[in-house]
């Protein structure tokens, strides 16, 4: 029972990609040891034959006393044809031995047909009595090489010739010559075991030895698997399932029933049995035995088909849990990256928090200082104007701090307009000369005609100090500054973002400086990230750039080789000329407004700053109404709508925000003008085009003062004039 699980266990093993090549190789040396073994038995009976003839040893010219003896040709050539087994027999790489077991095949060959000649060609001379004579005596008559030996004898050298010949139809002829004399073999060999005299008495088995058919059987049988690569020998002498069955079933399939006929026949002579009642036995004996054999190879087969049920379950449950694990695994993986994406969030927020904190900290300590000294009694005429100058000094560096903060994050509410790239690019180049000092050349490359641009032209000119600025601390005060503008460029893919086709201006900021190292070109926009020394820098410079750029609709590449210098590209958007002539076309005029008696409605939820707000109003001369929200200030116009001149909103409010309120006002009453302002908007930074009048905070009292006089200045061109009846 234990045979009869192996092949179970052996389909389990064979999933194994390794186990198919691993068992063809172990099958081949296998067939190869058995065909030496085949080879050296073959040689050794047939040099035991002629040490009998040389020796006059009758004993050792047959196995069995009073049976035919092998004669002296059918010897040499069976010695000759071993030898060539022994040599063909070897590895893949051992062609020399090969060629000559081939060769020697050849001389067996040639012998056999020499002896074999006697039976085609009329003649008295006869090689096998020839070489009797040599070593013995003349040939007994009736006696000599049988037909059939000399056939089985040439099939066998044929099979070592052939099979590696170059032709599949060679190699497979071979084969065949090879099982003929294995068959003539066995059937010699039979007829001696059956005691049937026409197998080795009559015909061409006439005169054939009983060890001549052993040898030639183990010849042939040695020949047949001298060369491995045959499948049936892989499958015969592997380690698999096929071969293990192959080998319980072989046996069983052909030696049990050439016992059972040799008992009947005996049994028969024996006068046990009739004939015809052996045979009946025979039949029902042999029918009984190959149904055991069905049965066993069903029962081999069943529990290979369980065996392959099971590794199906087992396999399935495996990639049930490998899936279950990669699924797990996955979703960790996904957990800790986004831990990790969390962490890094943090880390700018906090690199960004501290940044600004300790730039408006020294702007604070300033303000404070300044105000402190202000409080003194008494305090000279200059020194209160030095100390007021300090104040407004620090809040205009607060606000371009802010704005440089929006710029990066996008927030700011930019006021974009078609200008002219080349114009503004000269004119900041002539302005770069006393910021970048005398030791480095500016050179400015624009072409000949015009390059319109839809952006804001402030922020354009800070991106382009701010590039010029990082190019000359980047160079040490000394090399070359090269501004290059281009026009119709298309935006490649930068840092993973799309390419698009849409024509675009292109400025170019190269310097000669030190360059930036690979592993840093990643953070050089990343608000308050600098190389620069402590004092040197704020680290808002690019970020500005970038974040202008891209709230404009373009982008910046950086290119810098180390120690030679760093190329920042900056991509916007391409307008048409008479975009901006559109907005520049006059408008109608209408009848002037009086500045006297103008009052100006508030919208502010900050108390504070409404009442601040007011008291700049009142200042400049101008009439207020202070109302904390959109829907109060409404009311305020919907009471008495033609009390106020102009509204003053902030854009961030609770309920409705300052935009609503002015597209509101646009549709009630359109002759009304309404300026917003505001330190924050995503809604402006995101639409710019609303068509409103923006204060930025923080604002002062001469920004308020000149932005309400244009746009009351303008009431009288949007309101009907008023009717000759």
């Amino acid at each position: 029972m234990a045979d009869a699980a192996q092949p179970a266990s052996d389909a389990g093993s064979s999933i194994a990609l390794d186990a198919v090549p691993s068992r063809s190789m172990r099958a081949a040396a296998r067939a190869r040891r058995i065909a030496r073994a085949c080879g050296a038995i073959s040689t050794a009976l047939s040099l035991t034959v002629l040490a009998g003839w040389w020796f006059d040893v009758p004993a050792m010219r047959r196995l069995v006393p009073g049976q035919t003896p092998m004669v002296v040709l059918t010897a040499l050539a069976s010695f000759t044809l071993g030898t060539a087994l022994l040599l063909a027999a070897r590895r893949e790489g051992a062609t020399a031995s090969r060629r000559a077991g081939r060769s020697l095949a050849g001389v067996a060959a040639a012998i056999a047909l020499g002896g074999g000649l006697q039976y085609a060609l009329p003649g008295s001379f006869r090689l096998d009595d020839w070489a009797q004579r040599l070593v013995f005596a003349p040939l007994a008559p009736g006696s000599g090489m049988a037909l059939a030996t000399a056939v089985g004898l040439v099939g066998a050298a044929s099979g070592l010739i052939l099979q590696d010949a170059r032709s599949r139809r060679l190699r497979r002829l071979g084969t065949a010559a090879a099982l003929l004399a294995f068959v003539v073999a066995a059937v010699g060999s039979l007829g001696y075991a059956y005691g049937l005299g026409a197998f080795h008495q009559g015909g061409p088995f006439s005169r054939m030895a009983l060890v001549t058919a052993l040898t030639l059987g183990t010849l042939s049988f040695g020949v047949l698997l001298s060369r491995p690569n045959r499948p049936w020998v892989t499958t015969a002498l592997g380690g698999g399932e096929a071969g293990v069955l192959t080998r319980h079933m072989l046996p069983a399939a052909v030696v049990a029933p050439l016992v059972l006929g040799l008992l009947q026949l005996h049994a028969v002579r024996a006068g046990l049995l009739e004939a015809e009642t052996g045979t009946a036995l025979l039949v029902i004996v042999l029918a009984l035995w190959l149904a055991a054999l069905t049965t066993r190879l069903a029962r081999n087969v069943e529990r290979r088909a369980v065996a392959d049920r099971q590794l199906r379950d087992t396999l399935q449950g495996m990639n049930e849990t490998l899936e279950q694990r990669v699924e797990e695994r996955t979703r960790e993986l996904a957990e800790a990256q986004d831990a990790l994406v969390q962490a890094q969030k943090m880390e700018a927020i906090g690199q960004l928090t501290g940044g600004v904190a300790h730039d408006f900290n020294n702007l604070l300590t300033i303000i404070r200082s300044s105000i402190d000294f202000l409080r003194r009694p008494n305090l000279p005429a200059e020194r209160r104007t030095r100390y007021m100058d300090a104040v407004s000094d620090t809040v205009e560096r607060a606000a371009k701090l802010t704005a440089q903060l929006l710029a990066f994050a996008r927030r700011q509410a930019l006021k974009p307009e078609v200008f002219d790239a080349g114009e503004r690019l000269a004119g900041v180049a002539a302005m770069l000369d006393t910021l970048t000092g005398a030791r480095i050349r500016i050179v400015t490359e624009r072409p000949e005609g015009p390059c319109f641009v839809r952006a804001d032209a402030s922020q354009f000119e800070t991106a382009l100090v701010n590039l010029a600025v990082n190019a000359r601390d980047a160079m040490a005060g000394e090399g070359t500054l090269t501004i290059t503008l281009s026009c119709n460029r298309q935006k490649p893919a930068i840092r993973g973002h799309a390419a698009s086709a849409n024509h675009f201006v292109v400025v170019a900021v190269t310097d000669t400086g030190s360059g930036i190292a690979p592993d840093q070109l990643g953070r050089i926009f990343e608000p308050f990230f600098t190389t620069k020394e402590i004092g040197k820098g704020t680290g808002l410079g690019l970020s500005q750039v970038i974040g202008f750029a891209k709230q404009s609709g373009g982008d910046v590449d950086v290119a810098s080789v180390l120690g030679r210098g760093t190329s920042f590209t900056l991509y916007l958007p391409q307008a048409d000329a008479h975009d901006g002539a559109a907005r520049d076309a006059a408008e109608p005029e209408g009848a002037p407004v009086e500045d006297a008696n103008q009052c100006i409605l508030v919208v502010e939820d900050n108390v504070e700053i409404g009442r601040f707000c007011m008291q700049i109003l009142h200042d400049l001369g101008y009439g207020t109404v202070l109302t904390q929200t959109a829907e109060a200030a409404l009311a305020e116009i919907e009471a008495v709508p033609f009390r106020f001149d102009a509204v003053f909103s902030d854009v961030v409010m609770p309920g409705m925000g300052g935009i609503e309120l002015a597209k509101r006002l646009r549709e009630l009453h359109p002759e009304m003008p309404v300026i917003l302002t505001s330190g924050y908007s995503h809604v402006l930074a995101q639409d710019e085009a609303h068509g409103f009048e923006l204060v930025r905070k923080p604002y002062s009292a001469e920004q308020i003062g000149k932005v309400l006089r244009a746009a009351i200045k303008r009431m009288p061109k949007v309101r009907a004039a008023p009717s000759e009846a």
